[in-house]
């Protein structure tokens, strides 16, 4: 499945994600879309708003965005409001219960997330995560506050990816096991 992004909602047009891009290698708005096209393959990000959240989980399936990796990749997209190019020295941070928000859906829907997962993503998403090759950080699996909010992310994903000498993206690693089997005769 090749992933398309809509170009001009998910670049950054200003400086303030460098660090995220030189990681990942994509902008947080393209990782974010790239998961939530797993399970919508129509999703694209939207212009976001300046206020928390900057977008909702009401996706028919749910799963892909029901949880803290999606809403933090959404959070990390409006961080230093990539679209818009306003920076500020530290982000914009997740106020306490904007996930609650983003899990009940846009006022205009209907659809919310039934159960919610921390720290996680659904076994099948996270095949898929790794099957389309996305580079989710490991410190993303590891950022929830009990309050719904969402800080310092950006420091943390550095610190940590400098002690693990740049191999922050393990959640894809597995190990290969060749077996073979002869036929005697």
């Amino acid at each position: 499945m090749a992933l398309v992004g809509a170009a001009d909602n998910t670049d950054c047009t200003g400086t303030g994600m460098r660090w995220y891009i030189d990681l990942v290698g994509e902008t947080p708005c393209e990782t974010y879309e790239n998961l939530r096209q797993i399970c919508d393959s129509q999703f694209t990000v939207d212009k976001l708003d300046v206020n928390t959240p900057p977008d909702y989980c009401d996706d028919q399936v749910s799963s892909c965005c029901c949880n803290t990796i999606a809403f933090s990749l959404s959070m990390l997209h409006m961080s230093q409001v990539c679209q818009q190019n306003i920076s500020t020295t530290t982000g914009y941070d997740a106020g306490v219960g904007a996930y609650q928000l983003y899990l009940n859906g846009s006022a205009t829907s209907t659809r919310s997330c039934p159960n919610p997962l921390t720290r996680s993503l659904p076994t099948d998403i996270q095949s898929a995560v790794c099957n389309e090759k996305l580079k989710i950080n490991d410190d993303i699996y590891k950022i929830s506050w009990d309050d719904g909010s969402c800080a310092y992310t950006r420091d943390l994903i550095i610190k940590d990816n400098i002690a693990a000498n740049n191999n922050s993206f393990t959640k894809c690693s597995t190990i290969n096991v060749t077996s073979s089997t002869s036929a005697s005769g």
